[in-house]
């Protein structure tokens, strides 16, 4: 079981990638890239886990998202990831969020 603070430092750690990604104009991220670069970054985290932290900062109006079902495996694939205005002000610290814990940059 991985802890409230954990999840929060999780959070503020993907909007954090998911805003420098959108400042650079990158493409749009999905869960498995943001995944591989959060594992890279030694956070220990599972796909599961990146899935429903960001359908929790969906649900914050910190991002938003499209899902695809593989109709054959019943999977789903979070794709087209972007940073909202919420989730903006919340890492250029003009916000808050109790769930969201962001470490100085």
């Amino acid at each position: 079981m991985i802890s409230a603070q954990i999840k929060r430092g999780l959070r503020g750690e993907m909007l954090k990638l998911l805003y420098e990604n959108q400042e650079s104009q990158q493409m749009w991220l999905d869960d498995v890239t943001l995944f591989g670069v959060l594992e890279r970054l030694h956070f220990d985290v599972h796909l599961n886990l990146v899935r429903e932290l960001l359908k929790d900062l969906s649900e914050r109006d910190c991002v938003k998202f499209d899902e695809e079902k593989n109709r054959r495996t019943g999977d789903v694939t979070i794709r087209k990831i972007q940073i909202l205005p919420h989730g903006r002000d919340i890492i250029e610290a003009t916000a808050k969020e109790p769930a969201v814990e962001v470490m100085d940059q």
